[in-house]
């Protein structure tokens, strides 16, 4: 039995947070295996297996799927050791 894909998952912080930067650290901590940077609301997003990275200010009921701001994604990096 082939097991689906995890759900993309939007990471929300001010330009210049460092998004960009752990973004591959992030990802590995989700289980995630791809990284859209700099989406902004209203444009599409996959669903499946995507770190999905914005700057908006409030981008969160505009995506359909797991969204949580950047300092609890780091929180979660460490956690799992992506991170130091």
């Amino acid at each position: 039995m082939k097991t689906p894909a995890p759900r993309s998952c939007l990471v929300h912080g001010p330009s210049g947070c460092g998004k960009s930067t752990y973004a591959q650290a992030i990802a590995k901590a989700l289980g995630l295996h791809d990284v859209l940077d700099n989406w902004t609301p209203g444009k599409p997003a996959p669903l499946l297996n995507t770190l999905v990275l914005s700057s908006e200010s409030d981008p969160i009921w505009h995506f359909k799927g797991r969204a949580m701001t950047f300092e609890q994604a780091m929180q979660i990096a460490r956690q799992q050791g992506t991170v130091v």
